[in-house]
């Protein structure tokens, strides 16, 4: 919900929840800002993948009363469970909701080690033709412009970067995230899948496909939040999925690893082991 003051400003409305006291009046002072920045346009484009920094930059659009149409670029290195939770938010939200679906593969998460990656923002202006019209508004924190500029220099010609122009860190998109509740639409994790591949020369379409099918079985398991990380061994052959959960999911895991070998071995991988290294529990955030 939005209302206005008597002096034109938009006031936020939203079902928020305290996390940290100190904190709170600051970071709400800078979602407000936002939030009144966005209602300065008359209509937007939002670049939504379902994680966790577009489902925040989404809510805020929808609380500045912003006329909006969510694109999706669905790619092989995006997660079903992300594409997933894109469709549920806008059918429940009743917000226009464009996939782009693609072969290509488009990494958000930028990979340094790679010598030639495709820009991911000017991939999805050219699937859109997006030259003229509303602006394209990015989901990135400080540090991901910070990164994106690194590897491609320039910015794209009407896109927005607001958030990491009003210093919205990873951190705060975090604190956002859960201080507006949107875990209600499931786990968000890392939703570019390159980042569970250790060696990039296994990544692939059939591998990533793997990967994706293991963990929305983990997910229909009752084990949202877990990922798996794709290994081969010495031969380069034989392939082994490394399980990794949050901490509050640990024992359920031991209890389960026959069903679950059992899952991901149908979904071809060789062996499957369960990391002990704890995973950060997406729920819990400390200030």
């Amino acid at each position: 919900m939005v209302s206005s003051s008597s002096s034109g400003v938009v006031v936020m409305d939203a079902n928020v929840v305290a996390l940290h006291r100190g904190y709170d009046q600051t970071f709400q002072a800078r979602e407000q800002r936002l939030i009144n920045t966005l209602a300065g346009y008359s209509e937007l484009l939002v670049s939504f993948s379902g994680r966790l920094e577009s489902c925040y930059s989404m809510d805020l659009c929808r609380a500045s009363g912003v006329r909006f149409r969510a694109i999706t670029l669905d790619n092989p290195t995006l997660s079903r469970q992300s594409v997933a939770r894109a469709e549920r938010y806008c059918r429940h939200y009743g917000i226009p909701h464009q996939v782009l679906k693609t072969d290509e593969m488009i990494f958000s998460a930028h990979l340094g080690h790679l010598a030639e990656v495709t820009d991911p923002v000017r991939y999805l202006c050219q699937q859109l033709e997006h030259e003229e019209g509303p602006p394209l508004l990015m989901s990135a924190s400080v540090e991901e412009k910070r990164e994106y500029l690194r590897r491609f220099h320039s910015l794209p010609a009407n896109t927005l970067w607001i958030f990491a122009e009003q210093g919205m860190t990873n951190r705060d998109f975090r604190y956002g995230f859960h201080q507006r509740q949107l875990a209600l639409w499931g786990d968000v994790g890392e939703a570019c899948l390159s980042r569970r591949f250790v060696d990039m020369a296994s990544l692939d379409r059939r591998h990533l496909r793997m990967v994706d099918m293991a963990e929305q079985m983990l997910v229909d398991m009752g084990l949202g939040g877990a990922q798996v990380f794709f290994h081969t061994l010495g031969d380069r052959v034989t392939t082994l999925a490394r399980i990794r959960v949050p901490e509050r999911l640990r024992a359920l895991v031991f209890d389960m690893q026959p069903t679950i070998q059992k899952a991901l071995r149908s979904a071809q991988f060789d062996l499957v082991t369960l990391d002990l290294a704890t995973l950060e529990d997406p729920h819990p955030l400390v200030i």
